[in-house]
């Protein structure tokens, strides 16, 4: 199998981070330079998004979540999903909030950062929509070792992408007590670190974000 990812896509490590848990025999491809992808990439990727999954057999496989619910039934240990269904549906649940009610208004937010002209009232939207996100997660996070208590999840994949960039997003905003309410997610970084997977997709994202910074200032300049 063949994964087209690139470290810093936040969507492409939690495929990864999957991917390394169950120890799935998988090939990392970078796709091809530029934001966005170009357009050329559509031949593979329908959607010109990563993370795009190629299977044993050839077939294509778009987006994380689902690419998630295809690894997890193709690999099913360790399984990553309770085998109550209640249980799963909360890990699922999670994941999901996580996915579009932190991850996408923060990624949203670091779009609006680079824009010229600052929109301040979208902004405020979506810090609002960001900290939602953040108290329904911090409200449901465990004490550890993992995300939703003693067994590693579908949160923990979702979960340790996201945190790791807001060590940068902080940064970039100046909201350095962005994350002063929600010690429970602040300290994820020490869960994710203590991981060999997790740690693994760690190290990985900061790499790419010390080539992104690079590239940055090699424009500015």
């Amino acid at each position: 199998m063949k994964l087209y990812s690139r470290p810093l896509s936040p969507y492409s490590s939690i495929v990864r981070a999957l991917a390394y848990i169950k120890d799935v025999p998988i090939k990392i491809i970078a796709p091809p330079p530029g934001f966005p992808i170009p357009e050329a990439f559509r031949a593979i990727s329908p959607m010109n998004r990563i993370p795009v999954l190629i299977t044993g057999s050839g077939e294509t496989i778009v987006e994380s979540v689902v690419i998630a619910e295809y690894l997890e039934e193709r690999f099913p240990e360790p399984a990553l999903l309770p085998p109550d269904s209640k249980d799963r549906a909360l890990v699922r649940m999670f994941a999901r909030i996580v996915d579009l009610d932190v991850l996408t208004p923060t990624m949203k937010l670091f779009e609006l950062h680079f824009v010229p002209k600052r929109d301040t009232a979208e902004i405020d939207a979506q810090f609002a929509r960001l900290h939602h996100g953040l108290a329904a997660i911090e409200a449901r996070m465990a004490q550890g070792p993992f995300a939703l208590g003693s067994d590693i999840s579908f949160a923990d994949a979702w979960l340790t992408p996201t945190r790791f960039i807001f060590n940068n997003f902080r940064a970039m905003t100046g909201r350095h007590d962005l994350l002063d309410a929600y010690p429970r997610f602040d300290a994820y970084e020490q869960i994710a670190s203590q991981h060999p997977a997790l740690s693994r997709v760690w190290g990985e994202m900061t790499d790419g974000l010390k080539i992104s910074l690079s590239e940055l200032e090699m424009g500015a300049a």
